[in-house]
C-alpha cells in the first residue's frame, strides 16, 4: 500500500510513526518534504512535486543484524534496475548512492531497528531525482531522469514500479540468493578497480576499490599494494 502526502516533514519519520502497526511493504511518499534527511545528518533537497521521495517498510526478521548491509545492497540494486527500465545506466557509489557517470541521481537513507541479534524492521528512505532540471549550488553534482533521458516520469504511476524493483531483490535475499546479490552489487560498483583519489583523517591518497565486505566496509588497495578496510564515514571519495 502506498500513501501519498502533498507535504510532510519526512517520509522516514512517517514510517517510524507506524513502525509497530504497518504491514511489511507499506510505502509513504510525498511531493514535498519539509525536513528530508540524507546520509551523515545531511538534508535532502528536492523541488516540490518533481522527484521521488518515499520510504518503504521491510521486516527482515530472519536476517542477522551483522548482515544488515544486504538491505542496502538490495535497495541500491533495485534503484539501478528501475533506472535501466527507463534507459538510464547507473552505478552504485558505496555504500548505496546511485550515480550516472559522475553525477548523483539518487540517495538512500536506511534506519534499522533490531530485535536482539536479528533485524526487527528496516525503514528505507529513497530520494530519486526524476523531473527536476535545475538544482541549487548546495546540491553538489546532481542529475535527474529527465536530464539523462529527456523523458519526464509520472511519479504516482511509476512509484509502484520502483518499489517492485527493490522488492524483487528483497525476495531473492529471502530465498538465499546472497551470492547473486554480492555479484550484482560489485558488477555495478562505481570506481571498482579504478585508481582514484580518496581522503581519510585529512590525508589524501590514491587507491582502487577491490571489494565491499559483507559487513559493508570497503576494501581499498593503495599504490604500495596494501589493502585496508574502511567503514562508512571513515573515507571520502575525491572527485
Amino acid at each position: 500500500m502506498i500513501t501519498w502526502f502533498p507535504e510532510i516533514d519526512s517520509t522516514n519519520n512517517e514510517a517510524a510513526r507506524h513502525l509497530l502497526t504497518a504491514p511489511e511493504g507499506s510505502v509513504w511518499a510525498a511531493h514535498y518534504q519539509t525536513a528530508g534527511r540524507g546520509q551523515q545528518n545531511n538534508t535532502w533537497e528536492s523541488a516540490a512535486g518533481k522527484n521521488f521521495m518515499f520510504s518503504l517498510l521491510l521486516r527482515p526478521v530472519w536476517l542477522p543484524a551483522e548482515e544488515q548491509f544486504y538491505i542496502s545492497k538490495i535497495t541500491s540494486l533495485g534503484v539501478c534496475d528501475f533506472l535501466m527500465q527507463h534507459a538510464i545506466t547507473a552505478a552504485i557509489k558505496w555504500p548505496n548512492d546511485s550515480y550516472v557517470n559522475d553525477r548523483k541521481i539518487a540517495g538512500i537513507l536506511i534506519e534499522h531497528h533490531l530485535g536482539g541479534s536479528m533485524l526487527h524492521a528496516s525503514i528505507i528512505g529513497i530520494g530519486l531525482n526524476a523531473n527536476q532540471e535545475k538544482f541549487p549550488p548546495s546540491a553538489g553534482n546532481p542529475t535527474s531522469m529527465l536530464l539523462e533521458s529527456g523523458c519526464a516520469a509520472a511519479l504516482e504511476t511509476a512509484l509502484p514500479e520502483l518499489v517492485a524493483a527493490v522488492l524483487r531483490w528483497y525476495e531473492l535475499l529471502q530465498q538465499g540468493g546472497a551470492q547473486r546479490i554480492d555479484e550484482a552489487y560489485h558488477a555495478r560498483l562505481y570506481w571498482l578497480n579504478e585508481w582514484r583519489r580518496f581522503e581519510t583523517a585529512g590525508r589524501r591518497f590514491r587507491a582502487k576499490i577491490v571489494a565491499v565486505q559483507r559487513n559493508g566496509q570497503i576494501l581499498l588497495q593503495d599504490e604500495t599494494g596494501k589493502i585496508k578496510a574502511f567503514a562508512f564515514k571513515e573515507v571520502r571519495f575525491i572527485s
